[in-house]
């Protein structure tokens, strides 16, 4: 069960396609009416636009909810029952005393219904929408629980092809990720199996430094943060690079995994303590390691040279040279 919620200023256009008036291919049946004569499409319009004008202060009188359920629940979902969930539902979000339908869409696989309703109550006071897209999701969730209905199993079950523009766009980023993070074991290789799908990725540094603080995906003419694209920080840069670096870590053990037989060894003696000399020897070694590292986009370090290091370290110089044409510096 979701719920989404939106508000308009046209209670013609909203009522005619909850009840698909102009639309010949879909099927909707109005389950319940309460405050409108309901005999035709435009004696509920009327009676809505009649009762709006109690309030001339509130610029958006049309709310708008589509309550969609899981397609496994269609068995228990009867007419009377959806109209039972959208009753509870609006009691629980506030939305009482005012006008307002049921209409059940017959179109899709997944059983869902659209109520609109009057956000000028009938005592000419308007219907609250404070914090509504939290209270509703929090509401969905409880009433999900209350009656056993089935909890979405996430994006990995989102039809793309039912989706257009945007959503289908960062639908279709989300599945590139994901299965880019099954076989690249470096950032070089993820950006070459995103670049498969057409997707490409940029990263955020901090100001002035070397350092990532976010990520983004570019897919066409749409641009996603990770965030967007998934919750939880599942496609955040610290977490995609610890998935990268399980990735090249066990294959590296998948294949070396059957272990040679070990031979006796005589025992060893105890290793001394690091003398002093050894320890300030050592710390000198980690110095100069962390000057080179530091300093990688002006020498190249033979083997270990790092073509993602290189990349951000060009990104480095263009801002540089950005802010110096600005008259300020990095």
């Amino acid at each position: 069960m979701v719920g989404s919620i939106t508000k308009g200023s046209d209670f013609g256009g909203c009522v005619r396609y909850a009840l698909a008036v102009d639309e010949p291919g879909k099927e909707a049946r109005l389950l319940y009416a309460e405050g409108v004569l309901s005999d035709t499409p435009q004696d509920i319009i009327n009676g809505f636009e009649c009762q709006r004008h109690l309030n001339q202060r509130v610029q958006h009188w049309v709310g708008h909810i589509s309550l969609s359920y899981s397609p496994e629940d269609s068995a228990i979902l009867t007419d009377e029952k959806m109209v039972k969930f959208a009753l509870e539902y609006m009691e629980r979000m506030g939305i009482k005393n005012t006008q307002f339908i049921i209409a059940r869409h017959l179109d899709k696989e997944h059983p869902h219904c659209h109520i609109v309703f009057n956000r000028v109550g009938n005592d000419g006071k308007c219907v609250s929408d404070s914090w509504e897209y939290y209270r509703s999701n929090d509401i969905c969730k409880e009433l999900k629980l209350k009656y056993g209905l089935t909890f979405g199993e996430g994006r990995d079950k989102v039809k793309t092809h039912r989706l257009k523009g945007r959503d289908k766009a960062k639908q279709e980023v989300y599945v590139a990720v994901r299965d880019a993070l099954k076989v690249a074991k470096d950032w070089t290789t993820f950006q070459r199996e995103l670049a498969k799908s057409g997707v490409s990725l940029r990263k955020k540094y901090r100001r002035g430094t070397t350092i990532v603080e976010g990520l983004s995906f570019v897919k066409g003419k749409h641009k996603f943060k990770a965030s967007e694209v998934a919750k939880k920080r599942k496609f955040s840069f610290a977490n995609i690079d610890r998935i990268l670096n399980e990735n090249k870590n066990g294959r590296s053990q998948t294949a070396s995994a059957t272990p040679a037989v070990p031979r006796p060894t005589a025992p060893r003696a105890p290793k001394p303590e690091p003398s002093i000399a050894s320890k300030v020897i050592e710390a000198g070694l980690e110095i100069g390691e962390n000057l080179a590292e530091g300093l990688s986009g002006l020498f190249k370090l033979g083997p270990g040279y790092d073509a993602e290091q290189e990349a951000m370290n060009n990104e480095m110089e263009r801002r540089r040279k950005k802010a110096k044409r600005k008259g300020r510096s990095i």
